[in-house]
């Protein structure tokens, strides 16, 4: 009876399932259908949803057309492989490649189309660290005129990193964050706006979130860190194909974050792997989310400048710091410092 029962269910799961393919099926609009093929790991995006990361001029939407024509008539069978896509972070997806088939198919009307979800950005040409660095540095003047005019439109102060990032740091980000994928580094050049107030920050994130060439949004304004940072990041494309980085800093972040939290993320970051350093980095969370307190209620900027150099330059020391016995007494030199100074008394555990 008990096996019966099960046949039973079995059947009818099948059918089900049998059921919903046809409906997902039904749901691949019919003009996709005949030029994309559609994979285990693709997914079905509305065509309002998907944004260009390329100017695609007229002349490139007839070159898509003219091979789609063949693919109709039966001259070239193969089908193109769903479009390479990533999540911008505003509820739409940023196509990496594909464009020219995306503005082809939207002209002939195609409702949705089948597309392949990457995890982050990354520049489809590299592959490994010469072509990364060789890519980039070939857009250098576009991106500094870039940032230039930004800065012109949207006011605030420019900060631009001195020069390229270097070598050693792209290899060892690549290594420990991205499994090795250097494609996806995406801030060898990068560059910041500081404003004076929150209001001025989000009319900026507002204008910027409107350009086609801003591929990916991280706001960590809305959604801040653990620590109590907050910022928005974000990767805008060049017209080659390398990936720049812009942040939106509110003035109050800056002197803290280059001059002292900086130091303490780079602690956490090399040792976060290291079992004896366990406590170290947890405590090293807990002072920076001491710090963060301070910055946003306003104590912090009260501090004289010699409390702020001392807990810059015991930060520093940190930074590098490979004993768990010296780092212990670094963080409580860094705590008491910053609590002993405030206008009025905190407790760093609470």
């Amino acid at each position: 009876m008990l096996k019966k029962f099960q046949i039973q269910c079995v059947i009818v799961l099948a059918i089900i399932f049998c059921f919903l393919f046809k409906i997902e099926a039904a749901e691949l609009d019919p003009i996709a259908v005949q030029h994309i093929f559609t994979t285990k790991n693709s997914i079905i995006v509305p065509i309002e949803k998907l944004r260009p990361s390329e100017k695609i001029t007229p002349e490139k939407t007839a070159e898509a057309m003219y091979f789609m024509k063949k693919r109709i008539s039966g001259e070239q069978k193969e089908k193109r492989r769903p479009l390479d896509v990533i999540e911008r972070g505003d509820g739409n997806y940023t196509i990496i490649d594909g464009n020219r088939s995306f503005a082809a198919l939207k002209e002939l009307g195609a409702k949705n189309l089948p597309v392949i979800v990457h995890p982050y950005p990354y520049q489809k040409d590299v592959k490994n660290l010469k072509q990364l660095y060789a890519l980039n540095l070939a857009a250098e003047d576009e991106y500094n005129n870039l940032m230039d005019d930004l800065h012109q439109e949207l006011g605030g102060e420019l900060l631009k990193r001195p020069g390229i990032k270097k070598e050693k740091r792209v290899r060892e980000k690549a290594k420990l964050e991205l499994k090795g994928d250097y494609s996806a580094i995406t801030d060898l050049w990068a560059a910041t706006l500081v404003f004076p107030d929150e209001k001025s920050l989000l009319n900026a994130f507002d204008e910027l979130k409107k350009r086609d060439d801003v591929i990916w949004i991280n706001d960590r304004w809305n959604n801040p860190l653990p620590q109590g940072y907050k910022d928005v990041q974000l990767c805008i494309i060049l017209s080659n194909g390398a990936i720049c980085e812009l942040q939106l800093h509110h003035k109050a972040v800056v002197e803290v974050n280059y001059t002292l939290d900086h130091y303490v993320y780079e602690f956490r970051r090399a040792n976060f792997k290291n079992s004896k350093m366990k406590n170290c980095v947890e405590r090293a969370l807990n002072f920076q989310k001491f710090l963060y307190e301070t910055v946003w209620d306003g104590r912090y900027s009260q501090l004289d400048a010699e409390t702020k150099k001392i807990l810059s330059e015991t930060a520093k020391k940190l930074a590098t710091e490979k004993s768990p016995i010296n780092a212990e007494i670094l963080l409580k030199r860094l705590e008491d410092t910053l609590r002993n100074n405030l206008p009025e008394e905190y407790d760093i555990a609470a």
